[in-house]
């Protein structure tokens, strides 16, 4: 798929900055944010359906059982501090 897309001037000056700056072209900079943008979106995905999965298996916590062992951790961390 090769289809055109329409970037503001504002995004295109920011682009031409981050391109001389960094001596990569454009089109490799685009193509990386887009890449981990994708990546990024996928593992978000992953990761709500695997608490979607946890979420229908039982495996929750109440509130109360969250904010005990919230600070059970927070007790651990200031003292090995």
């Amino acid at each position: 798929m090769n289809q055109p897309i329409t970037l503001s001037q504002a995004m295109l000056k920011r682009l031409e900055k981050v391109s001389a700056a960094s001596r990569c072209s454009p089109q490799t900079i685009i193509k990386q944010a887009l890449t981990d943008k994708l990546e990024y979106e996928e593992w978000k995905l992953e990761q709500i359906d695997a608490g979607l999965a946890d979420v229908k298996a039982g495996r929750t916590l109440s509130d109360d059982e969250f904010w005990r062992r919230l600070d059970n951790q927070r007790y651990a961390r200031k003292k090995a501090a």
